[in-house]
């Protein structure tokens, strides 16, 4: 289900929107992160991207850099699926580290805080919460179809209205 939170005045809009703005910034921070700690940039990057996760940004598992011949390949390893990907090398201690920086040295949200701020019922099958702050600084809102906010601030829209405002 597809909802909207105009009311910019309501405690809901304004706990999502400090959610999702630091969410925002957090990714932002990681990539700086993952740059620092590589020491190389990427064009592409292979994990689970954007917010539908259990930490509500993106995970890496691996890279397509730029300047694929400044790989150290004691820390990396081409992928056997995707030509040009790196992943990090598990066998070698350095390439541990790099996929224990990976999995758990990057910053994250909580799937959860979404469903505590709009008080809703915890379900054993669920979809992911999907926010987000619109041009106009509207709030959209995407939940499963369990999950049915009480807030009279959040409004119900149509898949294509949620759509056009995600533009």
């Amino acid at each position: 289900m597809y909802y909207k939170i105009e009311n910019k005045e309501c405690k809901v809009y304004e706990e999502l929107h400090a959610l999702r703005t630091e969410e925002l910034k957090i990714e932002k921070e990681n990539i700086k992160a993952i740059e620092e700690k590589t020491g190389l940039k990427w064009e592409n990057s292979f994990g689970h991207h954007g917010q539908q996760n259990f930490r509500r940004v993106t995970s890496y598992m691996g890279f397509e850099f730029k300047e694929p011949e400044k790989v150290d390949l004691k820390i990396w390893k081409a992928s056997k699926n995707e030509n040009g990907l790196y992943v990090p090398n598990t066998r070698t201690k350095l390439g541990r580290e790099m996929q224990e920086f990976l999995n758990n040295g990057l910053k994250g949200s909580r799937y959860d805080k979404v469903i505590k701020i709009l008080k809703l019922d915890e379900l054993r099958k669920f979809t992911f919460p999907f926010v987000e702050i619109t041009k106009n600084e509207n709030i959209i809102i995407f939940l499963g179809d369990g999950h049915e906010p009480k807030d009279k601030n959040v409004i119900e829209i149509t898949k294509r209205e949620f759509q056009d405002n995600r533009l």
